[in-house]
């Protein structure tokens, strides 16, 4: 199934398994991690390790938000230009704004650009325009080292000749991206082309694994389960691959009571290798305690 071929339009794909009545044909820790969305609060206690914060919308005072709507309906491009240059956040993400803001002589050297900002600008009503600038800024989705930061905060850290030596406990190897890299490649005899998330010790079991935070369906959310999958797939010896995967893809049904078909959910939900959310880390790395 991992490598069968989908249309990318199509974000659905079809179970296998009866979810309700074959559910223990799944993978014991998949089989816990649906368990665990769907009985308890599981976006809030997941915030523990991905805290993404909150934010609000930054108000304009009345005298700038009347000389914007002013610049906007006479279409004064160079007043309204140098109005939302005084702004960190511009009404929509566009791609060359920061430099002509930002970079000098930009502007006047780039009339083409300037032009299609405005454009873009005046297609927008004046409120439009205004209420975009003041909407809340997006909320840091930079999971990695949110991530990161949970498992340091964790587990135990060690540098590498005593998470060698290790033979008891759960303990975390405690080093750089490169070294990392290097010690899965060459001390484990791993395949990788980076360092893994996880480079975890139980007992005398290794476990690498990767995470990913997928918060909906489609576009890079499918690359980044398809990246677990692929990493995973690739076991070797008696090291442990694990996939660490948290949101969208433990859900089962939609709010209509539809069993959701979505390629994240049913690939993650299907797959034969240790798939299951940080929250079960823990209890995962202890069965290898003795």
């Amino acid at each position: 199934m991992l490598f069968s071929k989908h249309n990318k339009q199509d974000r659905r794909m079809r179970r296998t398994i009866d979810i309700q009545s074959q559910r223990r044909q799944l993978n014991p820790w998949v089989q816990k991690s649906i368990t665990l969305f769907l009985n308890t609060s599981y976006l809030d206690a997941i915030q523990v390790v991905y805290p993404f914060g909150s934010a609000s919308p930054e108000r304009i005072n009345n005298r700038d938000r009347r000389e914007l709507i002013l610049a906007h309906t006479s279409r004064n491009i160079e007043q309204l230009f140098q109005l939302l240059k005084q702004y960190n956040k511009f009404p929509y993400d566009d791609p060359v704004w920061y430099m002509l803001k930002n970079i000098k002589d930009c502007f006047e050297r780039n009339p083409q650009q300037s032009r299609r900002i405005a454009e873009t600008l005046f297609n927008m009503t004046a409120e439009e325009t205004v209420v975009r600038l003041e909407s809340a800024p997006k909320i840091n989705t930079q999971v990695g080292p949110m991530f990161t930061q949970w498992l340091r905060k964790t587990f135990k850290r060690l540098p590498r000749e005593a998470f060698i030596q290790s033979t008891e406990g759960i303990c975390i190897l405690d080093c750089s991206e490169e070294e990392g890299k290097r010690f899965v490649q060459e001390t484990l005899n791993q395949d990788i082309s980076k360092r893994p998330d996880l480079i975890a010790k139980s007992g005398t079991q290794y476990i690498i694994g990767e995470a990913k935070w997928v918060g909906q369906p489609g576009g890079n959310q499918t690359k980044n389960v398809e990246e677990v999958l692929a990493f995973c797939n690739l076991q070797r010896g008696d090291i442990r691959r694990i996939g660490i995967i948290d949101g969208f893809p433990w859900a089962v049904y939609g709010t209509n009571g539809r069993l959701i078909e979505s390629k994240e959910a049913v690939l993650v939900q299907e797959s034969p290798f240790d798939i299951l959310s940080a929250l079960l880390l823990n209890d995962y790395l202890t069965q290898f305690v003795v």
